[in-house]
């Protein structure tokens, strides 16, 4: 069977306009969209954040940013009600702002 590298191969003899391009292309097919969640999959993930905030434990959250899924593991340091906003450290000490309605899930 022949190895073949797809469209990689081409990219030489490409503009670099067409290049940059076809890699726009590439990273919006990548995309995907937000899931959807039910009343009771919002309750369960409140009362696990507030669970969470109140007995300083770590938690690995998933959401959702522009077309991606993101995971993150941390402490949540704060629970910001005016803004929406969860702010998480993670391992390395960086503070994360992730807003309530992009959480998927939490553990």
């Amino acid at each position: 069977m022949i190895s073949d590298r797809g469209s990689i191969k081409w990219t030489s003899l490409m503009l670099p306009e067409h290049v940059e391009l076809l890699k726009k292309i590439w990273n919006e097919d990548k995309k995907v969209v937000k899931p959807m969640l039910d009343e009771q999959e919002l309750e369960t993930i409140n009362r696990r954040i507030i669970e969470a905030n109140q007995n300083n434990e770590e938690v690995r959250i998933t959401y959702f940013e522009s077309g991606k899924i993101i995971e993150i593991q941390g402490i949540i340091s704060k629970l910001d009600q005016l803004n929406q906003v969860i702010i998480l450290q993670d391992l390395n000490k960086e503070k994360h702002y992730i807003p309530f309605t992009s959480i998927c899930s939490i553990i």
